[in-house]
């Protein structure tokens, strides 16, 4: 296989009796003079910053291919091939100055991303949430902050004795742990079959739509669980499980600016499997024309995730017709992206 010349690469292709294929690839890469933005400070006006070469990023991972082609008698053929990747990234350097900068969207409640020297690029940024407070005495020493019974209880993260902005820190990663794709094929006689399965694994999202449908921000629609699954006391309006530590939301209150402030509250997991392709095919007789060929096609037919909004392929966002080159500062952050389509479609291709 090929590597490299600007990185630290060791590879490995190998094929076997023409049935077995291994593709094998170590990496590490590193990434320098990268454009950057700095901050101007307030007495400089409106003008803007020169954009500046000087950050650097490194790379580091292992892609895998695994392949086999096989048969069952003369009419049948097949053929499997699965393909994984891993990658750990990191910045290395900013300016030489700086240790970080925030992201280049903010939600309404603040900035969830950030970028830290020693980690990944677009990492989620805020509070540590650790349940709700139970009650008035749990919650006394940082009622002066917000705190209130069924408010969510944040991590006092310096020891302060406060919750503040200083208690903010890395909270997770849009960057998966391991990616990984399976194709299959099959041909019996003049019939074929074929299917395309990826999935994703240990990434994060940051579901910023929970500002509206959790934290009502506007007078919009929310989740149809809200009222059953909020913290409650006794007496409040359709409380099931008075004080119950594990409930999903925190308790319903349109004054609450406390527990709406970015925090892991708002991470989901946004791992998947999902079946991106399913192709049957029929290939007509020769009489009727050579190499004439029908078939019937899904395209995202089905995904599995426990992701509970309606995507958990989100993929690179160019929010607001913004920079390209700020893309992979937003990754991760669902903000109502449209949902991939369920496609059927029937084709017929023909030679002439």
């Amino acid at each position: 296989c090929s590597c490299s010349r600007s990185s630290r690469d060791l590879c490995l292709d190998i094929e076997f009796a023409g049935k077995i294929n291994l593709t094998f690839d170590v990496y590490q890469r590193e990434t320098d003079n990268l454009l950057f933005n700095p901050p101007q400070p307030a007495t400089a006006g409106v003008a803007l910053a020169p954009i500046q070469n000087v950050g650097m990023m490194r790379n580091r991972g292992i892609d895998v291919s695994l392949g086999y082609r096989g048969s069952l008698g003369d009419d049948v053929l097949w053929n499997v091939n699965f393909n994984g990747s891993h990658y750990r990234n990191k910045i290395l350097r900013i300016d030489g100055v700086q240790q970080f900068f925030f992201g280049p969207i903010s939600t309404r409640f603040g900035n969830q991303v950030i970028n830290q020297v020693g980690y990944p690029i677009g990492s989620f940024y805020g509070y540590v949430a650790e349940g709700f407070y139970a009650d008035a005495a749990e919650a006394a020493p940082f009622a002066a902050d917000g705190a209130k019974p069924g408010r969510i209880r944040f991590r006092d993260a310096n020891g302060d004795g406060r919750i503040t902005l200083a208690d903010r820190t890395i909270i997770g990663s849009p960057h998966p742990d391991f990616t990984a794709g399976l194709d299959l094929g099959v041909r019996w006689k003049a019939w074929d079959f074929s299917a395309a399965v990826f999935g994703t694994f240990g990434n994060e999202i940051f579901d910023v739509q929970k500002e509206f449908y959790v934290f009502r921000n506007f007078a919009t629609n929310v989740r149809s669980d809200l009222l059953t699954h909020s913290w409650c006391q006794a007496g409040d309006a359709g409380c099931v499980t008075p004080n119950d530590p594990n409930a999903k939301y925190p308790r319903l209150d349109l004054t609450d600016a406390f527990s709406r402030q970015l925090s892991t509250f708002y991470l989901e997991d946004g791992s998947y499997v999902r079946l991106r392709n399913l192709q049957i095919g029929y290939t007509l007789p020769a009489a009727w024309r050579r190499g004439t060929r029908v078939y019937v096609q899904a395209e995202n037919l089905f995904t599995i995730t426990g992701y509970p909004g309606l995507d958990p392929a989100l993929g690179v966002q160019n929010i607001g017709g913004a920079a390209g080159d700020i893309r992979d500062q937003y990754r991760g952050v669902d903000r109502g992206t449209y949902p991939s389509n369920r496609t059927f479609s029937f084709g017929l291709s023909a030679n002439f």
